[in-house]
Parts: C-alpha cells; structure tokens; sequence
C-alpha cells in the first residue's frame, strides 16, 4: 500500500497543475521580496511547470536508487512518499495563491508557505534517522560515506535538526511568514547546514 503513495501523490500533482492553469491569470508572481511583496510576474507555464519537471526527473532516481543498496530499505516507500507530497503541497499553494490574487481575495502565501515547510521539514526528520547509507538522500558528507558509523550517528542528528527547522518554520508562519522573520529562518537553515556537515566530521575524525 505504502508503494503506490508516491505515484498518488505525483498524479494529484499533475491533476492539480493541469486544472487550474486555464483558470488562472496569464500572468502570475513569480518572485517576491522579505516583505512579500511580488516584485516579478512570470507566465502560467513559467511558474506552474517547474515543480512536474523537478518531480519527473527526481521520482524516477529515488525510485531506482534502492537497486544500488541491493534489498530496498523498508523506509525508502516513506522516503518517496514525503518527497513527492512536499512538492504536492507545495504547489497546491502557489495554485491556491495565483487563484486568490486572481479572484481579488487576500491570501497570505508567505505565511501558508511556511507551515507546509514547516511539515515537510518535521516529516523529513522523521525519516531520516531510519534511512541507511545510499548515494541520493540524507546528510551525505565524504565522512558519512566513508562509515557506516558516522552516517547513523549524522541522520539521527539531522532528524532532530529538521525537526527544529520545521517548528521554527510553524513560529514563522505565526509571525507574519515575512520581512526578518524570513531572514531568520534562513540564517537558521543555513546554520543547520553547516552543523551537520561540522559534526558528521567530528564523528569521523574523533567517534562520539
């Protein structure tokens, strides 16, 4: 049951995408600044194709990665799951949002793209301190690949990294979605990034 997730989620995607695009503007945002403000238009199919391109071409190498791990890892069906639903959610987002502005109804995209990061993100450290060593997902530093050790010890600390990010990305979204609070989770993102790839070096150079 777990497998067919991932295709469901790909063709509620496309589905998604292809009803809405003759019912909105020909020309939607496509760039916005910290204060929410759009600042570039693009075209339907500019804004809109993006995501179904990204999932074409991810899908596929998520699904044929477990080949190269021999026994595909039980979590890897969660794995393509999460990853193809985020897109899902995403874009039923940006869909929404385009139809709003079209319609004249307020919509505060900042705010709502935060809380669907912020599952994303919380969904993504639940799977990733389950995942074992492979070459497409999870912290891979020369040093996770390298030992097996280093790697569990890296994807359970990246689990609770983007366990945080995703509760920092619910705090955002509480405050606005914009301006600094932006920023903020930026920097936090950012800062999570480089921690992750300073301990998976500690945990190799000098094992915890």
């Amino acid at each position: 049951m777990v497998r067919w997730l991932a295709p469901l989620g790909l063709f509620l995607l496309w589905a998604l995408t292809l009803y809405a695009y003759p019912h909105l503007p020909s020309s939607i945002p496509a760039h916005g600044n910290a204060q929410g403000e759009v600042t570039r238009y693009g075209s339907r199919l500019e804004v809109l194709l993006l995501p179904l391109v990204v999932t074409l071409l991810l899908y596929p190498l998520l699904a044929l990665a477990p080949r190269s791990l021999g026994k595909p890892p039980a979590i890897w069906p969660w794995l393509e799951a999460a990853t193809v639903w985020s897109f899902t959610l995403l874009q039923g987002i940006f869909l929404y949002a385009a139809w709003a502005q079209a319609q004249g109804i307020p919509f505060p995209l900042g705010r709502a793209l935060f809380i669907g990061v912020g599952l994303v993100f919380l969904a993504l450290g639940l799977l990733l301190p389950h995942l074992p060593p492979n070459p497409v997902a999870g912290v891979r530093t020369p040093w996770t690949l390298a030992d097996p050790g280093v790697w569990r010890k890296t994807q359970r600390m990246a689990g609770l990294v983007l366990t945080l990010l995703g509760c920092w990305a619910w705090v955002v979204a509480l405050l606005g979605g914009e301006g600094p609070w932006l920023w903020a989770w930026l920097l936090a993102l950012v800062l999570g990034g480089l921690y992750l790839a300073l301990f998976s070096y500690r945990a190799w150079k000098k094992p915890l």
